[in-house]
């Protein structure tokens, strides 16, 4: 295993990716949830103001009584999102066992698709949108079954609707159960298509912060960390995008439970008409008070500000994240 003597970093390991088994892949998580969260609820609304709240009433002032209600919510949110970490940590591992005994499409070693930067990136680029296409379609009809099946909502699911005005550690506040269904798809996606076994693991912790993100208490569009907003910020710039997702769209479905239930996306709620009709014209009155924000005059200036510090606390988490995961796996696994 690699050391970081020669970095300056002491003595410090670099940790594997994949293959160190279960402690590796809860401290992975771990690391990226809970840093992740605390910084959605307490980093970009310092360093990235003004945000924009989503929640109904989240613009008032608010008395200790409720402050301190939404203290114990987070403490019994992060508590409660143990159990669902400790399934994908369960998850990753029965891919490793699956790419183990050759079963599946996984793979390890060189990229692939040619050994040039760019093809590789356009590789990875297609890998990762397809994933994005078949997770939003898993999470969508799963979801929607939760809700129309009557002993899963009472059972399961409701445990994900006690948080009504959603923080970033309701991400993970799932029933045990649920986190099975939502994460199987991690599985399924191993037998569909040929991709590397580190960008499966990258993937799939990455979502995570897509989970955290889509629960903040505000708003981050447009930049909603997903590639295709990426894309469609290059082509379009910040105007909302019909077929992608946002805080407030997620969060609209903790309002109204039988509306919204897609991930990433919008086209399975348009077809099977579970969209919230008034979610178009509720974001753009959102983005117009998120645009009254910076003024006149140096508005433009203003925003430019707002975005490069939006984008420096996310880059931030990123790090943070990363750095958790180094520390923790010296101090507890750290094998000499």
């Amino acid at each position: 295993m690699e050391s970081l003597e020669g970095l300056g970093v002491g003595s410090l390991k670099v940790p594997p990716l994949v293959g160190g088994g279960f402690p590796v892949a809860m401290l992975q998580l771990c690391s990226v949830y809970y840093v992740g969260a605390l910084a959605v609820h307490s980093l970009i609304p310092r360093f990235a103001s003004p945000v924009t709240p989503v929640a109904p009433g989240a613009r008032k002032a608010k008395p200790e009584s409720s402050r301190r209600t939404k203290r114990q919510q987070i403490l019994r949110e992060s508590l409660l999102s143990i159990g669902p970490i400790a399934v994908k940590a369960a998850v990753f591992c029965a891919v490793e066992k699956i790419h183990g005994l050759g079963l599946g499409l996984l793979y390890d070693g060189a990229l692939g698709f040619g050994t040039s930067l760019p093809a590789q990136a356009i590789l990875v680029a297609c890998t990762v949108l397809l994933l994005d296409a078949l997770h939003d379609t898993w999470f969508y009809f799963t979801h929607l079954l939760m809700h129309r099946n009557r002993w899963l909502y009472l059972n399961v699911h409701y445990l994900h609707h006690q948080s009504r005005d959603p923080t970033p550690f309701s991400g993970y506040s799932l029933h045990v159960v649920e986190a099975l269904i939502v994460f199987f798809d991690e599985v399924i996606v191993c037998f569909l298509f040929p991709m590397h076994v580190n960008l499966h693991r990258l993937y799939h912790l990455y979502t995570t912060l897509i989970h955290i993100g889509g629960h903040a208490s505000y708003e981050l569009h447009p930049l909603v960390p997903s590639l295709e907003q990426l894309l469609w910020i290059v082509f379009h710039g910040d105007r909302v995008a019909k077929g992608l997702n946002t805080v407030l769209y997620h969060n609209m479905h903790h309002q109204f439970p039988n509306k919204n239930f897609s991930l990433y996306f919008t086209h399975w709620d348009r077809l099977c008409e579970t969209m919230k009709w008034a979610y178009p014209d509720e974001i753009q009155r959102i983005k117009k008070e998120q645009s009254g924000k910076f003024g006149e005059g140096k508005g433009r200036r203003r925003k430019h500000r707002y975005y490069f510090a939006l984008i420096a606390c996310m880059t931030a988490t990123l790090g943070l994240s990363l750095l958790a995961y180094l520390l923790a796996y010296n101090v507890f696994l750290r094998v000499a």
